[in-house]
């Protein structure tokens, strides 16, 4: 068989020829440092004796694909963000090869109808082959997502979704169940007896309504010895402070709080701010300011998302659709959640 007809070589081909297994060569491929240096070098060497990025370019260059695919999101906190670019550029980067191409749209303002007005300036343009999108709002952007699917722009939802929708799929953590976690973990930490307290934003957001649900159902299912409250806060930052301050402020009958958004740093210095050190704070996305907070006992457990693995799945999963018609393997990808408390920072310096 000539070099220009020989089939090119794949992941599983470099697995076989290095020993190792596919789980680890990806990894190798993907760059992650966790791996031994002595398996990096075998699983490298192998693909170098194989020339598989070589056929992986040559493959690439002879079908002349160029994809280009938005990616749209709201960016409102500091926090959780920056993963998710790193991720989504560490895949494009990686697939560069392969002529994809990525447009980041990170909105500065919260509400779905500013994504829907960036969605609408996407449905016309020629360049634009697909669409991963984190919506703010559960339905109010099914429509948008329709007129661009039936315009030719397939839609993958990441982080949060709109279940509704002619979105091809979700990518992301299971919300409900990191609420039932939540609701578990929190429960242990008060002895499963006393008043808690769920802090949200009154937005149709779907992490915050399944996280809410998630941890009220455990509660509700295990801990009837707890009784549960909930803090609506309008979707105004500087309001979400001051309301969060005041409710701790007024009220030494609770004994814990659990935070269904990316505010959870915030709540973690407001209890501080308050002197109610003893109050027992479970939340979401990490940061500096929230590992530092752990270490000074105000917040006690953060619900790690691992945003950097689910955007580079979602763009993972929107390429294979594009370049191969690799269809999703389910309308729904859930991925990993960490939890993580103080020792885990123990030690360590920021």
């Amino acid at each position: 068989m000539s070099e220009l007809n020989k089939p090119a070589a794949t992941l599983k081909d470099v697995a076989l020829r290095s020993g190792y297994a596919l789980r680890t060569v990806k990894k190798v491929m993907n760059g992650d440092t966790s791996v031994r240096e002595k398996t990096r070098d075998a699983v490298l060497q192998a693909a170098n004796e194989l020339n598989y990025k070589k056929n992986r370019l040559a493959s690439a260059l002879a079908q002349q694909k160029s994809i280009k695919i938005a990616i749209v999101y709201s960016k409102v906190t500091k926090t959780y963000f920056p993963e998710i670019k790193e991720g989504f550029l560490q895949f494009a980067e990686e697939f560069k090869d392969f002529g994809l191409s990525v447009e980041i749209s990170e909105i500065p303002i919260k509400g779905w109808k500013y994504q829907h007005q960036v969605l609408e300036s996407l449905r016309g343009r020629e360049d634009i082959d697909g669409i991963i999108l984190q919506p703010t709002n559960t339905t109010k952007l099914n429509e948008i997502i329709h007129e661009l699917t039936i315009s030719g722009k397939p839609v993958i939802t990441f982080g949060a979704d709109a279940p509704a929708s002619d979105r091809i799929c979700y990518v992301g953590p299971d919300a409900y169940r990191a609420g039932r976690i939540g609701g578990q973990l929190l429960a242990n930490y008060i002895g499963k007896q006393g008043k808690v307290c769920v802090v949200m934003q009154t937005i149709e957001h779907m992490q915050t309504i399944y996280r809410k649900h998630g941890f009220t159902d455990y509660l509700q299912e295990h801990c009837p010895k707890i009784t549960i409250s909930e803090l609506s806060i309008p979707d105004d930052s500087d309001l979400y402070v001051d309301t969060v301050y005041k409710f701790l402020k007024e009220n030494d009958d609770f004994s814990g709080v659990f935070c269904t958004d990316a505010n959870t740093y915030l709540i973690g210095e407001m209890i501080r701010e308050a002197k109610k050190k003893g109050m027992r704070l479970v939340g979401f996305d990490l940061s500096a300011e929230a590992i530092e907070l752990m270490k000074q006992e105000y917040i006690d457990v953060i619900i790690d998302q691992k945003p950097k693995l689910f955007s580079y799945a979602a763009l993972e999963t929107m390429f294979k659709y594009l370049y191969n018609n690799e269809q999703p393997i389910k309308k729904i990808i859930h991925t990993d959640l960490s939890i993580l408390t103080s020792e885990c920072f123990n030690g360590q310096s920021l």
